[in-house]
């Protein structure tokens, strides 16, 4: 089970947990980014192009990404 499979199984949980202090907040971001990317990649785009797009939207750097999809697959 990935990082992602996991906190989508658990959503609801891991957010009380970051209300009361238990999880940084990042998770909860890391989480809407690698979901926009997996957006980009059903919509048949590769995943240089569904990289850039997140990017765009999140306003964050390519590289940081690629770091976070890695975190993700985990």
């Amino acid at each position: 089970m990935t990082r992602f499979e996991y906190l989508n199984a658990n959503l609801p949980a891991i957010k009380e947990e970051t209300k009361m202090g238990f999880v940084p907040i990042d998770i909860l971001r890391h989480y809407a980014i690698y979901c926009r990317f997996d957006y980009y990649l059903k919509q048949k785009n590769n995943i240089s192009t569904s990289v850039f797009y997140t990017s765009e939207d999140f306003n964050i750097s390519e590289r940081s990404i690629y770091r976070i999809i890695k975190s993700m697959n985990i």
